[in-house]
């Protein structure tokens, strides 16, 4: 009898561990399932940003301490620092370089301001809306060659330019745009606001269409004004997007090249040293020149102060993300 009570306790002593273990090897399947999706969903993306992006990044590091020139690869040696020594002294890297600060100075505020206060105004619920983000964005969208050669035409020396055409019809003398040292940097950045001051005015309306339009509302019942209800609604929930804005411009002004190399082309164009910025200094030592090493150390002082300019955005503007 005692037999015959203990062969049913084994049988379910059997059948419950059966279920444990078909528990725990289902829940198993279904980890090596998640495992095999993050591997190959994340390992090829991985692979391909190392291959197009970091890969490149050090071997121009890399080329930064060599001698390193297109026409001369068997001369090829390491140099340590003398590239960077070098940069010390050529007046054209002092040029270039102080035309590079001066025009992310210069061209990054007033493309985010000027972006931010048309964004602001066609929130207003205008009635043509579409039509006026299309003509904001249509200059972004243009390739950068024909759009900077129409430029070119408009500050052409003498009656030919537009520019100049117009300050002679109402009494004013002819102006040397892209000739006089003093003016020539400032009617680049023109161009260039006006070429990239559409992306962030889509780029801001996409942050003001995210806010409720019941935040707004609570805070004109309680008496704010529009420009109050601007400056402590508006403006503080898209406080990401204007970090995201103020990184992506700063490291787009840092790379400007199409606008200055197109306008320095030419004889009725810039000689270019007025205008040189690094990125077209750095085309110049390596494709002209054949300079790779040298060109490469001017990348890499590029980069060096692009990633230093984002991490100081990222720590004073980023704090209260």
């Amino acid at each position: 009898m005692a037999q015959s009570v203990a062969k049913p306790e084994t049988g379910h002593s059997l059948t419950l561990g059966g279920r444990v273990r078909k528990l725990f090897g289902a829940a198993g399947t279904i980890r090596r399932q998640k495992a095999i999706f993050v591997v190959s969903t994340f390992v090829p993306m991985i692979t391909l940003f190392i291959i197009i992006r970091v890969i490149p990044i050090g071997w121009v590091l890399s080329l930064a301490f060599t001698n390193f020139n297109l026409r001369r690869p068997k001369l090829f040696r390491f140099m340590g620092f003398e590239n960077f020594a070098r940069l010390l002294k050529d007046p054209v890297f002092s040029i270039s370089f102080k035309n590079t600060m001066e025009f992310v100075l210069i061209s990054v505020p007033v493309v985010l301001i000027l972006g931010l206060v048309f964004a602001l105004l066609i929130n207003r619920k205008l009635k043509l809306e579409g039509l006026y983000q299309t003509l904001f964005f249509l200059p972004f969208i243009l390739s950068s060659v024909p759009a900077t050669i129409i430029w070119k035409w408009i500050y052409a020396p003498g009656k030919w330019g537009l520019a100049n055409y117009l300050l002679e019809s109402i009494g004013l003398d002819r102006v040397g745009w892209l000739t006089d040292p003093q003016i020539a940097l400032l009617a680049v950045i023109v161009v260039y606001v006006w070429k990239n001051v559409g992306y962030y005015v889509v780029i801001f309306l996409v942050g003001l269409k995210n806010i409720p339009e019941e935040i707004r509302e609570a805070a004109m019942v309680d008496g704010a004004t529009r420009w109050q209800a601007i400056r402590y609604v508006d403006l503080p929930l898209i406080r990401s997007v204007m970090l995201f804005a103020l990184v992506m411009a700063t490291i787009a002004a840092f790379a400007v090249f199409t606008i200055v190399y197109v306008m320095s082309q030419g004889t009725d164009a810039s000689a270019g040293v007025e205008i040189s910025v690094l990125a077209m200094q750095m085309y110049q030592e390596g494709f002209t020149y054949s300079n790779m090493g040298y060109a490469s150390a001017i990348a890499a002082i590029l980069f060096v102060i692009s990633c230093l300019a984002v991490i100081v955005q990222f720590r004073f503007f980023g704090r209260e993300q």
